[in-house]
C-alpha cells in the first residue's frame, strides 16, 4: 500500500495517540509550545489578513492550532482529522466557533467553494499531493487563500529524519512523510494555477531549547530568517498562495 495513503496515516496516528497524549515530540517542551504560538499567529495573519468568514483547518490532530486560529481570525473554523479517537478526546474543549469533523482529505465532505481559507500545520508533507491539493482547491472559494507551515528539507535535522529510517522511527514519523524544498514546491503550486505563491523559510527555535533561553533564541532566529543563505536551513517553510 502507498505509505502516504490515508489508511496508513490513520493507522500510524492511532498508534501514536494510544501511547501518549502528544502526537508530536516537539509539543512536549516550553520551546515547542512557543513555536506553536508563533506558527498559529503567522498562519492566521497570512491566510486571513482581514479576518475570514469560514476557515478549513486540515490535519488538526489535538486541535492545538484550532483555538488560536479561531481567536486570531474570528472565523468559523472547521477542523478535520482522519483519526476519530483524537477528535473525540478534544471535542469537549473546543470553542463555540469551531466544528470538528472526521474526514479524508482526498474526499472532503464539503461543497465546492465552501471556505474563505484553507490552512494547516505540518500536514501537506504527509499527503499524496496529486490527490489532496485538487480537493483543497475545490472547497476553497475563488480569491481564497491557502497557508501552511511545513518542514524544510534543507534543514539538517529534517533531512536526517526524512532520509535515515531509524531516526524517523525514533521520532514517530509516519511511514510516508517527507519534507519540501521551497523552489520545487513553489513550481508545483504554480502549475495548479495558484496566484501569489510565496514560500519563505522560518523557524530557528529548536524544540529542545531550555525554557530560559527561548526569548534569546527567538530573537536570534528572527535575524537569521532575514539573512540570505543562512535562512535556507531554517526548520520550516511558510507556504501561502491565493486561488485565482
Amino acid at each position: 500500500m502507498d505509505p502516504r495513503a490515508p489508511a496508513v496515516e490513520r493507522a500510524h496516528f492511532e498508534g501514536v495517540a494510544s501511547r501518549r497524549p502528544e502526537l508530536y515530540w516537539a509539543d512536549r517542551t516550553a520551546a515547542g509550545r512557543r513555536r506553536r504560538q508563533i506558527r498559529a499567529g503567522l498562519i492566521a495573519r497570512v491566510a486571513a489578513p482581514g479576518g475570514a468568514g469560514t476557515m478549513l483547518e486540515i490535519g488538526c490532530g489535538n486541535a492545538e492550532y484550532t483555538e488560536p486560529l479561531s481567536r486570531h481570525t474570528g472565523a468559523t473554523v472547521v477542523a478535520i482529522d482522519i483519526v476519530p479517537a483524537v477528535l473525540a478526546r478534544v471535542r469537549p474543549s473546543v470553542a463555540a466557533n469551531v466544528r470538528l469533523t472526521c474526514a479524508d482529505i482526498e474526499r472532503l465532505p464539503f461543497a465546492t467553494g465552501s471556505f474563505d481559507a484553507v490552512v494547516g500545520n505540518a500536514v501537506l508533507h504527509h499527503l499524496r499531493l496529486d490527490r489532496a491539493l485538487p480537493e483543497l482547491l475545490r472547497v476553497l472559494r475563488p480569491g481564497g487563500r491557502l497557508c501552511f507551515a511545513e518542514p524544510n528539507m534543507l534543514n539538517p535535522q529534517v533531512f536526517l529524519e526524512r532520509n535515515v529510517g531509524f531516526i524517523g522511527r525514533m521520532l514517530d514519523n509516519s511511514p510516508g512523510e517527507t519534507a519540501f524544498v521551497r523552489w520545487s514546491l513553489r513550481r508545483r503550486l504554480a502549475t495548479l494555477g495558484l496566484a501569489d505563491v510565496e514560500i519563505r523559510p522560518f523557524d530557528f527555535l529548536y524544540p529542545l531549547t531550555p525554557a530560559r533561553l527561548v526569548p534569546i533564541v527567538e530573537r536570534a532566529g528572527r535575524l537569521l530568517e532575514r539573512t540570505p543563505g543562512l535562512r535556507e536551513i531554517a526548520g520550516s517553510l511558510l507556504v501561502s498562495a491565493r486561488k485565482a
